[in-house]
């Protein structure tokens, strides 16, 4: 019989990311999201994902408003300073 060292006790579980977290990654792309894009993502109704917007101002997160495109009348959003 060999001994081998078990591999379940050397894994640590990864910390959850918070919806939040989640929030910031997705305006992180270059693109930008929809209201309603956050929103289906993210399970939240269209007025919570406003109001996490506006918590995200209010910690201090710089975030620009696009212009609709493709004759869209939704805006997108994203982090000030993603890459293009």
């Amino acid at each position: 019989m060999t001994k081998r060292k078990s591999t379940r006790a050397d894994k640590k579980p990864q910390p959850k990311s918070s919806k939040t977290d989640q929030l910031k990654s997705l305006l992180s792309k270059p693109e930008g999201m929809t209201i309603e894009a956050l929103s289906a993502k993210l399970g939240w109704q269209t007025h919570t994902t406003r109001a996490a917007l506006t918590r995200l101002k209010q910690a201090g997160v710089s975030l620009e408003k696009l212009t609709p495109t493709d004759g869209s009348r939704h805006s997108c959003y994203r982090i000030a300073g993603a890459k293009k």
